[in-house]
């Protein structure tokens, strides 16, 4: 998803009027951070007080993003014969890109506004592919706290950072090391990380949708696909 670009403002003329299509606008092309009134005053290009006019604060703004995030946000595409756990995979990658990309997502009161709109679309897809209701729910609500749970808190690359002060961590490897089965991710992250930051949370979305497609009556092989088409 390419937000559009703001128009330019001239150097002559009257300040631009913001509308609501504007406000939306300028709020997608305020990536990485949750979105200010005077961040959003200067994308606008205008004064925090005539923002004020039209945004009542902070609280109202961080609803008016999570609606213009939500309802711009494309879902990945579903060609005939795409697989429903392929295709939740891929969801679940562009999920994290965009609880990243758009931070105002993390704090969206639970099903309302564009978020409500959002979730239809997903759960459409979902009962598409042959879900029932309950289990295109539970689901989304198990990539739901992936994405913004665990793969928006717990990063491979801070890992060292965070180990540095735990007295835990000698507790961790020695329970890592006198682990009967093989642990792959956990142990590549001991030794330092991993090679793609995004292989843990791959290994972890896939492994939950093994578990789902288990209670269909479904085998999912053990190899994570690299996307849909695979």
């Amino acid at each position: 998803m390419s937000p559009p670009s703001t128009p330019r403002v001239g150097a002559r003329g009257r300040p631009p009027r913001v509308t609501e299509e504007r406000l939306r606008q300028a709020i997608l092309e305020i990536e990485g951070e949750v979105p200010t009134m005077a961040s959003l005053a200067r994308q606008l290009g205008v004064g925090v007080a005539t923002l004020y006019s039209h945004v009542r604060g902070q609280d109202e703004l961080r609803r008016l993003a999570a609606d213009a995030v939500f309802d711009a946000w494309e879902l990945p595409p579903a060609p005939p014969g795409t697989h429903w756990a392929h295709w939740v995979l891929d969801y679940a990658r562009d999920a994290r890109r965009m609880a990243e990309r758009y931070p105002a997502v993390h704090g969206a009161r639970p099903l309302a506004g564009g978020q409500l709109r959002y979730v239809e679309r997903v759960l459409a897809q979902l009962t598409a592919f042959g879900m029932s209701g309950g289990e295109a729910i539970r689901t989304f609500g198990h990539m739901a706290l992936l994405v913004l749970g665990v793969g928006a808190q717990i990063e491979a690359t801070r890992l060292e950072e965070a180990r540095a002060g735990l007295e835990i961590w000698g507790l961790f490897q020695d329970a890592l090391s006198n682990h009967p089965g093989e642990l792959p991710v956990l142990t590549a992250l001991e030794r330092g990380g991993v090679p793609d930051p995004d292989a843990s949370f791959d290994e972890l979305v896939w492994f939950t949708l093994i578990g789902i497609a288990r209670r269909r009556g479904e085998v999912l092989p053990t190899r994570v696909p690299r996307s849909a088409s695979a």
